[in-house]
């Protein structure tokens, strides 16, 4: 796929040059304007999968706690690791993280970049994985009305459309 996108670059590339070369005209505008817009979503599109496996690489050593090689069992009575951090912590950081992703590609989008919904779906899948991690974490707490309150919101959830 990589040699396809570098040959339509190439391709893509030599169009505009030509009509550049030729001078912009009314005649050729329309055709300049596609071929810009092919070049802005290919590159988008690369920008977009190098973004995630950076992400990827960032995080593939944490844990299913969300934390760099520390687990559940490592914390104290009040919950902190050997850092002072609560459990948690780390992973609304990332989820912030990945929250001001889903903006940029959002913007990108919004600009007629349509090769950002890819990154903007995989930010949504990130942000909903750390939701979940934070909500079995709280569901651990032993209290109904904790429960309760969990229970409300995931049936909002399920309920939208």
């Amino acid at each position: 796929m990589h040699e396809i996108k570098e040959k339509l670059i190439e391709e893509v590339d030599k169009g505009i040059s030509g009509i550049i070369e030729q001078g912009i005209k009314d005649e050729n505008i329309d055709i300049l304007s596609k071929l810009i817009d092919i070049h802005k979503d290919v590159k988008n599109e690369e920008y977009w999968e190098k973004k995630g496996e950076a992400i990827e690489m960032r995080y593939r050593d944490y844990n299913e706690y969300g934390n760099r090689g520390y687990g559940r069992n490592n914390y104290d009575r009040r919950g902190r690791d050997s850092r002072g951090r609560y459990r948690g912590e780390d992973i609304m950081e990332e989820m912030m993280e990945r929250y001001d992703e889903y903006n940029e590609a959002s913007e990108e989008m919004n600009r007629g970049n349509y090769g950002a919904e890819s990154g903007m779906v995989k930010s949504v899948e990130g942000i909903m994985k750390n939701i979940y991690e934070i909500v079995c974490e709280l569901s651990e707490a032993d209290s109904p009305e904790v429960m309760r309150v969990i229970k409300k919101y995931s049936k909002k959830i399920e309920e939208m459309e």
